[in-house]
């Protein structure tokens, strides 16, 4: 979580809440706000919904428990996805709490909700203003324990699979698109503020996960042309673009470093080799949380892979709390990917700072 004591912004929304389910893979939303430009949807089209950085405060904690679970529910959308932070930086990581916020998220939408950890949960839980910290290693442990010992129980045709070791790494197909977890998290993807821990050993842990992450992004990638996958959407937890230190993360410089640069290099490259041969390459769509801004970049991937957007989801003090309902129309060259929020139906803004 980065903390934007300036940017806190107080919205208030009208409208409907997104309702009934159109088709097996299409939710319906209400008519949307004014400021928002409709934009036909493609019979490829399908929707989720994303959640994370939330909630913070009891009053979210509310919102959450009350419209936000009611609205979910009646969209029955095919699944969610929790883009992690699903308790605040201030409270305490503690079995209990973790305990009652995994059956809530869980219980959103059940055997149908993925998540991907973030820094709130583990690797900030050692910090020195909490009333009890504790090692964020054993955090780690903890959190893998509670959210991953089980996988879901999904029908065979979503080819859901997860990563030996690394079970929070998950992927599954909808609807001719590959949906990829990669846990990647704040605090410069754990390499910063070991408090509580063996510094060395937290660091082989990091390069550990970062080593796996390469892996397991290359291998989905592969299955996603291997089957014929229309889109590839990939989802986690931390700001990729807004790293904690600049250059590449070495052996000798393997805290204030960029630790996302490899990270974003690796997913450039497989969104450039995303197509069949003669064919145009095929969208890909980065989905995050952490920070405040709530933007679609159209231009994340560059000259390198323009085909490859960036989605930074509602979140991070954007209130009033509200969840993400995420369209992929593969089919729609100019907009393969559009977002609203779930109760406000605000649109993200076009471009990331």
């Amino acid at each position: 979580m980065k903390i934007y004591t300036t940017r806190k912004i107080t919205l208030c929304f009208t409208g409907m809440l997104l309702c009934a389910v159109c088709s097996a893979s299409t939710l319906t939303a209400a008519t949307p706000s004014a400021q928002q430009t409709p934009t036909v949807q493609q019979e490829d089209a399908m929707q989720f919904i994303a959640i994370g950085d939330t909630p913070y405060s009891e009053e979210e904690k509310q919102r959450l428990d009350g419209e936000i679970a009611a609205a979910i529910k009646a969209a029955a959308p095919p699944f969610v996805v929790h883009h992690g932070d699903l308790k605040g930086g201030a409270e305490t990581c503690t079995e209990d709490l973790l305990t009652e916020r995994r059956d809530f998220v869980y219980g959103l939408l059940p055997s149908r909700v993925f998540y991907t950890p973030g820094d709130n949960e583990w690797t900030d839980c050692d910090r020195s203003f909490l009333e009890s910290p504790v090692s964020e290693l054993e955090s780690l442990d903890l959190l893998r324990r509670l959210f991953f010992a089980e996988p879901l129980d999904l029908p065979e045709s979503w080819q859901y699979a997860r990563q030996a070791n690394f079970p929070e790494n998950a992927r599954w197909f909808r609807d001719g698109v590959l949906f990829m977890t990669v846990h990647l998290v704040s605090t410069n993807n754990g390499r910063l503020d070991i408090q509580l821990d063996d510094i060395e050993a937290a660091l082989a842990m990091v390069d550990a996960r970062d080593q796996a992450n390469r892996v397991w992004m290359k291998k989905s990638f592969a299955a996603a042309l291997k089957a014929d996958a229309k889109a590839v959407v990939v989802v986690t937890q931390a700001d990729v673009t807004s790293p904690d230190a600049e250059g590449p993360c070495t052996a000798i410089n393997r805290m204030n470093c960029d630790a996302f640069q490899n990270f974003r290099e690796n997913l450039q490259r497989n969104a450039r080799k995303f197509a069949k041969r003669g064919e145009a390459r095929r969208p890909v769509l980065l989905l995050h949380g952490d920070t405040n801004a709530y933007c679609m970049d159209k231009k994340f991937g560059g000259t390198r892979a323009p085909n490859l957007w960036r989605l930074n989801a509602w979140g991070d003090f954007k209130a009033p709390a509200d969840a993400t309902v995420v369209t992929v129309q593969p089919g729609d060259g100019q907009h393969p990917f559009l977002a609203e929020t779930l109760l406000g139906h605000e649109v993200p803004a076009d471009g990331c700072e």
